[in-house]
């Protein structure tokens, strides 16, 4: 299989398994059969599942992503309606279909085909066993029951997911589930309800759903809009700290190397997704707030005292332009005290040590390092990789934590050649 690790092809493996095992299971155990109602809403439901495939919200998870689709409503509603082989059946084929139209690679169609068919399947079983046709739907016993059956349909679909894309970006699998679940949860708690809605329209007043049409469009539109203006914002903070290294021409691309060794320490670190995210957002955002310091200030070679100090205010204002927007406040702090020093003689705050935040504290080595062995118009020395390296030993302790320092060491050693092409590619090129 390619592009995926070993780990990961069992795991697909593994679960293609688990869905073969189940689906022989139901054909021994249940049915295929189904009355012309059966038929029609089977019909109505598959080509909704094909539909809403169509229309998923991207959610990046590291250098992969993830989709959301209200399709998760439909798959649950099928689960209910259906015994565990018709309702493996409908999902097999709806979820195939719609990935080979998207052309995905074979072996993420297996895995979404199996592990969603698994889940459904499961669920429905759950629900064949427990649910009561004898009571009303709304009778606080079947309501347990479908909301305990939508737990269960969650927690299967969702944790191959995220297991199989924790072994695919390198992260423990605990607190990747737990940070991605925290993540997406508004949109669960949206889906299954509405799940349950179309559960209810469908077994009293199959009509009634056609107005829950309006709904799915308007859930999709919402969960879409979240994410896109997240990137959209993602994407004019990059714009501006773009505009800012061309400012100087020794420092275009500076922010994108210091996230690219930023980005390297946090994954030796393994440090959440979500918090590694975080840290390199405000790597590449780092000099953010020198957009405020006069064009001859930052051109000047020896600047007065007066004038250092208007460039030493640009980590503040940057924090005042990144924290205005309430998804990067976290970032904006790490932003502020990127020119701290371990020894507290930095600024703007003088902290020190591990008062220092440890995304400010990442991103100090990387912007330092890049500083270093790169040319700047107002020093005539560039230092080599090597010296820039010693040079980060030397300020252990003094400069930047000793800890860090190490595992940036180690970072930048193992992966030289790799960094030399991202970071230098105009030396690279001669």
């Amino acid at each position: 299989m390619q592009n995926i690790t070993k780990k990961a092809g069992l795991l697909i493996s593994l679960t293609f398994l688990l869905f073969l095992f189940l689906f022989s299971y139901s054909l021994l155990r249940f049915r295929f059969i189904l009355n012309k109602e059966d038929i029609i809403v089977a019909i109505i439901l598959s080509i909704s599942i094909l539909v809403s495939e169509k229309f998923h919200v991207i959610i990046p998870i590291g250098s992969e992503v993830s989709e959301l689709s209200v399709s998760t409503a439909l798959t649950f509603t099928i689960a209910y309606l259906f015994n565990p082989l018709l309702a493996i059946s409908l999902i097999t084929i709806s979820e195939a279909l719609s990935d080979i139209v998207s052309k995905k690679q074979w072996y993420k169609i297996v895995f979404n085909t199996a592990n969603i068919g698994f889940a459904t399947g499961i669920t429905s079983l759950y629900f064949w066993k427990f649910y009561n046709n004898f009571l009303p739907f709304t009778s606080a016993y079947n309501i347990g029951v479908i909301i305990s059956g939508a737990l269960i349909h969650f927690f299967l679909e969702s944790f191959a997911l995220y297991l199989l894309l924790s072994f695919i970006v390198n992260r423990p699998l605990l607190s990747f589930y737990i940070e991605n679940i925290k993540f997406i949860s508004v949109e669960i708690f949206t889906l299954y309800p509405l799940g349950i809605v179309l559960m209810y329209f469908f077994k009293y007043n199959p009509l009634m759903n056609a107005f829950l049409l309006p709904s799915l469009i308007a859930v999709y539109y919402a969960l879409q809009r979240r994410y896109v203006v997240i990137q959209e914002t993602k994407n004019a903070l990059f714009a501006i700290a773009e505009v800012v290294d061309k400012k100087i021409p020794d420092t275009i691309d500076h922010s994108k190397r210091v996230a690219i060794i930023t980005e390297a320490i946090c994954n030796e670190l393994k440090l959440p997704l979500s918090q590694t995210n975080e840290i390199v957002l405000a790597a590449m955002l780092h000099d953010i707030g020198k957009i405020a310091v006069p064009d001859f200030i930052l051109k000047k070679q020896n600047p007065s005292e007066e004038e250092m100090e208007v460039i030493r205010l640009h980590s503040i204002e940057g924090e005042k332009i990144v924290g205005r927007l309430s998804l990067f406040r976290k970032g904006a702090l790490l932003i502020r005290h990127h020119h701290e020093r371990w020894d507290g003689t930095g600024y703007p705050d003088h902290l020190k040590g591990e008062e220092i935040p440890l995304g400010s504290r990442i991103i100090a080595i990387a912007d330092s390092f890049d500083a270093m062995t790169t040319q700047r118009f107002y020093r005539d020395k560039v230092r080599s990789f090597k010296e820039g390296l010693k040079e980060l030993k030397e300020c252990a302790g003094i400069q930047f934590d000793p800890n860090l320092v190490d595992v940036a060491i180690k970072v930048i050693s193992e992966k030289k050649e790799e960094l030399i092409k991202l970071m230098y590619p105009l030396l690279n090129a001669q």
